[in-house]
């Protein structure tokens, strides 16, 4: 749950493998400010920790994944380190 986006090949983006199982999904993550950061319909584009371009802060971020299927919507936390 926790990813480092420095450029150094190990670990620089997040994702969730297991969605190519559920076509429709929709994954969104929000910073500590509720700010909508990242969101993905597509498993084959992950976050790579930036926002706009923009490089985001180490921290703790929110993930909400709705997998549009009869009680598919989960959450949980993901960790940024720089």
């Amino acid at each position: 749950s926790a990813f480092t986006p420095n450029n150094d090949g190990l670990n620089d983006t997040w994702n969730i493998p297991a969605l190519n199982a559920f076509p429709g999904f929709m994954l969104s993550v929000y910073n500590r400010y509720g700010q909508l950061v990242y969101q993905n319909k597509d498993v084959n584009i992950p976050w790579d920790g930036k926002f706009k371009g923009q490089v985001q802060a180490s921290g703790v971020y929110v993930y909400y994944l709705d997998l549009k299927v009869a009680g598919g919507k989960r959450k949980g936390t993901l960790t940024l380190i720089r």
